[in-house]
């Protein structure tokens, strides 16, 4: 008989004031877009490596190096990030976090962005 099973997973997040910390502090970290042009986005956070969510699973390999992964996509409702998260949790990648905030947030204060 088939029967179902529930799964928990977790994933740590930061938010803009622990972002600006680590761009600021130059550590050993990868910030991620997965954001792109979608949508008519414009902008990345300054120094992000962008790379649609749908391709940072298979491009795992490009992040392993860095000490601290850190996601981000649009906006706090926005889960893409989370669902790469997981992915990479799953993975068995443990070095990674959301920032929840995403490009909106950070266009919202003003933070440091490039053009896309």
């Amino acid at each position: 008989m088939a029967y179902k099973k529930e799964l928990t997973l977790s994933f740590d997040c930061i938010d803009k004031e622990e972002l600006l910390q680590r761009i600021n502090g130059k550590t050993n970290f990868v910030l991620v877009d997965t954001v792109g042009m979608y949508n008519g986005n414009k902008f990345k956070i300054k120094g992000a490596r962008t790379i649609p969510y749908p391709e940072v699973i298979d491009r795992r390999k490009e992040l392993i190096p860095y000490e601290e992964i850190i996601i981000y996509c649009k906006h706090r409702d926005c889960i893409a990030s989370k669902k790469v998260a997981l992915g990479l949790k799953l993975l068995h990648i443990a070095n990674v976090k959301v920032y929840e905030g995403g490009i909106d947030e950070w266009l919202q204060f003003n933070l440091p962005v490039e053009d896309e």
